[in-house]
């Protein structure tokens, strides 16, 4: 009776929890609703900023640094919103620039002050660019105040820009150096019994290494090595450089930093100091005062600071610009995947739609292809890729922006550009393809399943439950063959070299910006601004009249929102089952540890190629 009366409970328990779920969408979505209407009546009211004698530009960066500003409406953000939670927003990093360097040339605006506090950080190519804007900033004589009580490495990279760096009393900066974690499932698909079919070309090809091995390999270990040393040679020496230090001073050996923090007892604070990391120690009262004797105080008895949003409200809006003349920029930021673009995926139908929408625009001259991802789909990535040819061949040139990532898929859509641009911390190349599933014969069999029936040839059938035949795993190599050949094709064609040279630095090796430029990968290393100086210098040449120059605009193209709705109706589609998963994660009790590795293998179910071949970097995005 026990027994029954226990079953009962838990059959209640999981009705309430469905039952809730189900109230809680529609509460939601009638709430998403509302704000998505009133977010289309017009605002009569918004506040002009005020501008006094002492004004400063304030960035309060609560959250983390993407390409692409974040969408208007969020379930998942809204979600949060409700529950009282901290949500870190999606900070657009050519937002941040765009605002420094107009706050440099305008006279009402006499400083510039960041609170790190709550940023998250972002990729160094994002960091850097940001800190070079500061850096014109710097220039105009206007004083740049940064300040947190404690600094990641992340946050550090961006303060060390700064002419004043603040740091609370019992603060740190924690520079520990940098790391490259690979989770690996191969002890885990055994004991459950799963075969991983996995079909690849490419010696250093480690995208499916975690489903084969327990450990990296040494070739895949040695090549992520080289790059992770060069990023983080580059780090060293750039915290160096705006601080006045030595780089050895950044981070010690770590027997030498034992021994400094011994000597200071412990004293994180003071080691900051003492090592010029930091140029002063403040409670946040002090901070107060420091700020308000530069730059005055409001109506509020707080020092004068501009909100970062407020001023960009005042500014041109940098995505849209209006010319006879324009260059078009088109982001491609995340995994690629068939189809349309969706949360932190990138389809390739939307993309390839944005380029023919440049293809068809005669006012467009030239486009750039902002690049930001470790690939994805291998159909997607050449759908992309025929759109960039079909521009070329119309006499629009194509420039290659690369942001932190763009590897595999992301260099393939890059390939035969007219003009690639690389950061030096860019990690790109991973020249090679795989394709993988997993097939649950031996599992079934352990609970006393098989799987037996009748087929006219060996092509057809349910490879999922009863393995995967010789022949079709010859096909299928077959065909990943086949792609990596038209990989090095593409490479060879676009970059003016012969196959075996390509191959030679391909077979799925992974590359920093500076070692692609070494090897002629890419053309030139710079940032999205050298990119557009090397457009404006293409389209000058084909249309032959140097005196348009100041008009060529820069435009970003963007996927249209056709209605508020059914913008909406996207966002709750793409984020419901998101928040079904998480829900159901908690309700049943999921550790962190495997919660965190569930995301990892959720990459695999992101991939949706029609033909099963992926060009994907899985480890390069994973640093710390």
């Amino acid at each position: 009776m026990k027994s029954f009366i226990q079953f009962l409970k838990i059959c209640w328990k999981i009705l309430t929890f469905i039952r809730d779920i189900v109230m809680n969408f529609v509460f939601l979505f009638f709430i998403l609703l509302v704000v998505a209407l009133l977010s289309v009546l017009p605002n009569n009211s918004q506040t002009i900023p005020h501008f006094s004698e002492k004004t400063a530009l304030f960035l309060k960066l609560n959250g983390y640094l993407m390409d692409n500003r974040e969408d208007r409406l969020s379930l998942r953000n809204t979600l949060k919103e409700l529950d009282n939670q901290h949500i870190p927003q999606q900070i657009s990093t050519f937002d941040v620039v765009h605002a420094v360097t107009s706050a440099a040339n305008d006279n009402r605006i006499h400083g510039l002050v960041l609170d790190l506090n709550y940023f998250e950080g972002g990729d160094l190519p994002a960091l850097n660019y940001i800190g070079n804007a500061i850096t014109y900033f710097k220039q105009t004589g206007k004083p740049v105040i940064v300040y947190a009580d404690n600094y990641t490495q992340k946050q550090y990279l961006l303060a060390s820009y700064a002419d004043e760096i603040y740091i609370n009393p019992i603060g740190r900066v924690e520079i520990e150096g940098m790391s490259a974690v690979t989770l690996f499932y191969n002890s885990l698909l055994d004991n459950l019994k799963v075969t991983p079919h996995v079909f690849r070309v490419g010696t250093y090809k480690s995208a499916v290494e975690p489903f084969l091995r327990d450990s990296m390999s040494a070739e895949a270990k040695a090549n992520t090595e080289r790059w992770l040393k060069q990023m983080w040679n580059s780090y060293k020496e750039t915290v160096a450089k705006n601080r006045g230090i030595s780089s050895q001073f950044v981070l010690p050996e770590e027997s030498s930093y034992l021994a400094i923090l011994k000597k200071l007892k412990g004293d994180a604070t003071a080691y900051a100091k003492q090592n010029k990391l930091v140029t002063h120690i403040a409670d946040r009262l002090t901070l107060e005062q420091r700020l308000t004797e530069l730059f005055g105080k409001n109506s509020e008895n707080t020092a004068d600071l501009l909100d970062f949003n407020d001023y960009l409200s005042v500014l041109p809006d940098r995505m849209h610009q209006s010319s006879r003349n324009k260059i078009a920029v088109v982001n491609v930021e995340g995994t690629i995947v068939d189809g349309e673009s969706y949360e932190i995926n990138v389809g390739g139908d939307s993309i390839a739609a944005l380029l023919r929408k440049a293809y068809d625009d005669s006012d467009i001259k030239a486009v750039i292809l902002r690049v930001n991802s470790p690939g994805g789909s291998a159909f997607a990535s050449e759908i992309i890729r025929q759109e960039v040819e079909n521009l070329q061949k119309k006499g629009k040139p194509v420039v290659v922006s690369m942001g932190a990532t763009a590897a595999s898929g992301g260099y393939w859509i890059s390939s035969t550009a007219d003009y690639i641009v690389a950061d030096p911390n860019t990690i790109t190349g991973s020249i090679g393809i795989f394709a993988m599933f997993p097939s649950f014969e031996k599992t079934i069999k352990g609970i006393g399943v098989s799987a037996d029936g009748v087929k006219t040839t060996e092509l057809v059938g349910d490879p999922l439950f009863t393995g995967l035949s010789s022949i079709s795993s010859d096909i299928i190599q077959l065909s990943i063959e086949n792609g990596y050949d038209r990989f090095i094709s593409l490479v060879s064609q676009g970059r003016k070299m012969s196959k075996a040279e390509v191959d030679k630095i391909a077979q799925g090796q992974v590359w920093s910006g500076v070692d692609a430029y070494k090897h002629k990968l890419v053309d030139q290393l710079g940032d999205f601004d050298t990119a557009v100086d090397k457009a404006r210098e293409l389209v000058l040449q084909r249309i032959g009249q140097d005196s348009i120059e100041n008009n060529i605009s820069v435009e970003w193209l963007t996927e249209d929102d056709h209605s508020v709705l059914g913008s909406l109706m996207k966002d709750f589609k793409r984020s419901s089952q998101t928040v079904i998963k998480n829900a159901i994660a908690e309700f049943v009790g999921l550790p962190l540890p495997l919660q965190q590795a569930k995301e990892k293998v959720d990459i695999l179910a992101q991939f949706n190629d029609p033909k099963g071949q992926y060009l994907y970097c899985i480890n390069c995005g994973i640093i710390r």
